[in-house]
């Protein structure tokens, strides 16, 4: 009986679907991600004098602290858009899926 279920699942046209959108904005997630934090850590590690300056000619706070916040802020907006198109697109396809092998 499992088996039967699990090759539905597996034949459906839809899953296919879902595994390449789930796998493209995966991907695309994982691309943005490592762009943003290679280029914080490369940039820490080959150019520690942008990081050091101050943000104006007045300012207490360095470039390096606001683009620290920067970095942590995008996780959670990163995050967020992949709970949207999770539950926008993702969801609703498995749902279908599941609807139809029953």
């Amino acid at each position: 009986m499992q088996k039967d279920v699990v090759e539905q699942v597996l034949n459906h046209p839809k899953y296919a679907a879902l595994v390449k959108g789930r796998t493209r904005a995966s991907m695309i997630f994982f691309s943005l991600t490592l762009v943003i934090y290679a280029g914080f850590i490369l940039t820490m590690a080959y150019l520690p004098d942008v990081f050091a300056r101050p943000l104006g000619p007045d300012w207490t706070m360095s470039v390096g602290l606001c683009v620290g916040l920067l970095v942590a802020c995008s996780a959670v907006i990163l995050i967020a858009l992949y709970v949207y198109f999770s539950n926008k697109w993702f969801d609703p396809l498995l749902a279908e899926i599941v609807r139809d092998v029953q």
